[in-house]
């Protein structure tokens, strides 16, 4: 039988490196998830940058982008899939103005008058042996010589130093299918911060990208052998915290087995 392909996104593969029953319950078994005030906020951030640059050039300032956060929740903010589960009334002025205040930090980091924008919001795809790889670019910029600069916006805090290496992980997966699918390899990949306002940058590399190339052959062997042997194991650690699937997972389902003698402490039980 003909195998089919795989697919995944950045996001879906750091499921499985991260905890592959997160992955199972996410791609597979598609439960639905309460849409989070942080991840409402971050999508409705990333749709307004998205507006700002479909602007000329001289209206892309400070109050645009305020205007066009407002006039886009008022057009989703009543729609369940987009609306935060836990968002009351009272509450919903405060969050719109963090918003407010993150799109602000953006101006600090760049002058969007001066950018040109070749593509926002890009699908890309590739076809690797038999994985898909696809997901969508937030911003890519086309230089007159030719060169990509591909850029990412994040809304959450700025990793640690000893973590920069993971969080460019989705732009990596990015640069990738640009320099297979289109053969060009990017000059630059950027995270543009806009909590703690502030951009990392990192310069891609035909070593750097055979390398992640072949992590993601190896990544999908894994997820096949997992769905080939139903071993979806899942990996406890402080992302648990955030995670919508908690009271389905046995690591903190399952009641807490006494401590053996010198023995240290496991995950907390709910």
């Amino acid at each position: 039988m003909e195998r089919t392909l795989l697919n995944l996104s950045p996001s879906s593969a750091s499921d499985f490196k991260s905890c592959p029953l997160k992955f199972k319950f996410r791609s597979i078994d598609r439960l639905p998830e309460p849409t989070s005030t942080a991840a409402a906020r971050g999508s409705l951030v990333h749709a307004v940058l998205e507006r700002l640059f479909a602007e000329a050039p001289e209206a892309r300032t400070p109050g645009r982008a305020d205007d066009l956060l407002v006039a886009l929740w008022n057009e989703v903010r009543n729609e369940p899939e987009v609306r935060p589960s836990d968002l009351v009334e009272d509450d919903e002025q405060a969050w719109l103005a963090e918003s407010k205040t993150l799109l602000g930090n953006y101006f600090k980091i760049e002058d969007p008058s001066a950018l040109t924008a070749s593509r926002l919001e890009w699908w890309v795809e590739y076809e690797l042996a038999d994985l898909y790889l696809r997901g969508v670019v937030d911003r890519v910029e086309e230089h007159p010589d030719g060169s990509w600069v591909l850029t990412d916006y994040k809304t959450g805090r700025v990793p640690a130093e000893m973590r920069e290496t993971n969080a460019f992980f989705g732009l990596r997966f990015y640069a990738l299918v640009c320099w297979r699918a289109f053969g060009v390899m990017p000059k630059a990949i950027r995270l543009v911060y806009l909590t703690d306002p502030s951009v990392l940058t990192l310069t891609p590399h035909e070593r750097m990208l055979t390398a992640f190339e072949k992590q993601m052959l190896a990544l999908g062997k894994a997820i096949r052998r997992a769905n080939e042997r139903d071993d979806w194991r899942p990996s406890p650690s402080p992302l648990c915290m955030y995670c919508s699937f908690q009271d389905l997972c046995p690591a903190w389902s399952a009641p807490a087995a006494p401590p053996e003698a010198g023995a240290g402490c496991g995950p907390p039980q709910e």
